[in-house]
């Protein structure tokens, strides 16, 4: 490398302006969320298109999503329900 050669000149900073429209199944669970978090749908479709946020693409149980659960009880929760209830009030 030549020792008097000089690093190419910088650019000024200009802002960058990006639109990202996201339709369908995936705008739908995009609005979804943002109600369910609090925050505006449009900055979670940018994250979406960044990659940063990750969206199921089949149902739940044939995804990577699949270990995601709602619930984290005992496994019999259904068949013990009464019982549990009762201590519950028993209390």
């Amino acid at each position: 490398m030549d020792a008097h050669a000089q690093p190419p000149a910088v650019p000024p900073e200009r802002p960058i302006t990006a639109q990202v429209t996201v339709g369908g199944l995936e705008a739908a669970v995009l609005r979804e969320l943002a109600a369910v978090l609090g925050r505006p749908a449009e900055a979670l479709a940018l994250e979406y298109a960044a990659g940063t946020l990750k969206l199921p693409t089949t149902t739940i149980g044939e995804s990577e999503f699949a270990d995601w659960t709602l619930f984290d009880g005992p496994p019999d929760l259904a068949a013990h329900a009464d019982e549990y209830l009762a201590e519950g009030f028993g209390r």
